[in-house]
């Protein structure tokens, strides 16, 4: 194994558990992507990583046994209680559950793999066999396996095992919602914002709610079974808002508004119709693809929230969520008007984050009340 040498004092981050090792902090290396490396620094040998040379991720940091890993986060999704009564649930999450790279969703009977870049798929790929006997040795029923790729790419995806069905339907709670495995967004659903839905529907008794960025409605069924007076939908994409349609009929809800128009535009009609709602939900697609982009991202934030919040009836709840890591917790909420905090949360149980490594910690999701 060859060693990669550390230019950076990283030893006590690497060893309280931060998976990633930047570029600019180690020696270049003439290894190909997915290549054991040594990592080692002047005291010594660190720890075992896997080598990236084209991203500024340059090493990622295996712990222990990677297959065993596996086996351990299916154990802990199988007997974790907030997923009781969901069959959409997130059986491994990269860095979170020590498998550096690796997603595997799982919808009913069906896993859908993404790795994150072609280093991860370098490591990964030639293990998907051991990585799917060790989701069952975790208690994962599985009869089906899709690889959709690399993360970001449009790839046409693979069988690994067993055709996907046509059509999926996964339950969460009471809701139905048609998945997508082979081309919907992310892996087919939004699994990270379970516990946001929850709590909006916990908070949308009697309320007229507008979800916005809405795919599939996740958060306009939620609401609807929380017993919202009325739900408005809206999503720019024409084929989101036929699902949506159809999760409603699925779940077996009374028909919905739902509108295919960009965000902006619609929030400037409402505006000067002096439309009003009691509840507006933004989720809206990441703003900041990467640092760079950061700075344009927090004034589309900042636009958004302030458009929600001319439409918010007085006295009513705003919820803006961020899925981007290059915008913190202090960065949306400096983005967002002056409003008392509700509640501040993240990502769904099945989506766990290190201590000691706060970029895992991607989604934030902001619940604010207008009294």
């Amino acid at each position: 194994m060859r060693q990669l040498r550390l230019i950076k004092p990283l030893r006590d981050a690497i060893e309280r558990g931060h998976p990633w090792v930047y570029d600019r902090a180690c020696a270049r290396l003439d290894a190909p992507p997915g290549e054991l490396v040594e990592l080692v620094d002047d005291a010594g040998p660190i720890a075992v990583a896997y080598y990236d040379p084209t991203s500024p991720i340059r090493a990622r940091v295996l712990v222990g046994d990677a297959i065993a890993n596996i086996a351990s986060a299916a154990a802990r999704r199988a007997r974790d209680p907030m997923l009781a009564g969901c069959t959409g649930r997130r059986l491994v999450h990269g860095e979170g559950d020590a498998c550096p790279g690796l997603v595997v969703d799982a919808y009913e009977d069906t896993a859908v793999i993404v790795f994150d870049g072609p280093a991860a798929s370098a490591f990964w790929r030639p293990r998907l066999g051991e990585v799917l006997d060790a989701l069952r040795r975790g208690g994962a029923e599985l009869d089906h396996a899709w690889l959709r790729g690399e993360r970001g790419k449009r790839a046409q995806g693979e069988v690994i095992e067993g055709a996907p069905p046509d059509e999926l339907v996964m339950t969460e709670d009471e809701a139905k919602f048609v998945v997508d495995v082979r081309s919907g967004q992310k892996t087919g659903f939004f699994l990270d914002q379970r516990e946001n839905r929850r709590l909006i529907r916990r908070h949308a008794a009697g309320q007229r709610v507008l979800n916005l960025y809405c795919y599939t409605g996740g958060f306009s069924l939620h609401a609807a079974l929380g017993g919202a007076a009325q739900v408005t939908s809206v999503d720019i994409a024409a084929p989101a808002i036929a699902d949506l349609q159809r999760n409603v009929e699925l779940t077996g809800l009374a028909p919905q508004e739902a509108i295919a128009e960009d965000a902006f535009a619609f929030l400037a009609r409402a505006q000067q119709r002096r439309r009003t709602w009691d509840l507006v939900i933004c989720d809206p697609p990441s703003f900041a693809p990467s640092e760079k982009a950061k700075g344009a991202a927090l004034a589309a934030y900042r636009r958004l929230a302030a458009a929600a919040l001319a439409v918010t009836e007085p006295g009513g709840r705003l919820a803006v969520a961020s899925c981007s890591s290059h915008v913190t917790e202090a960065d949306l909420l400096a983005a967002c008007p002056p409003l008392r905090v509700r509640a501040l949360t993240g990502a769904a149980s099945d989506h766990p984050v290190l201590a000691a490594f706060p970029e895992g910690r991607y989604l934030k999701f902001a619940f604010f009340d207008m009294e």
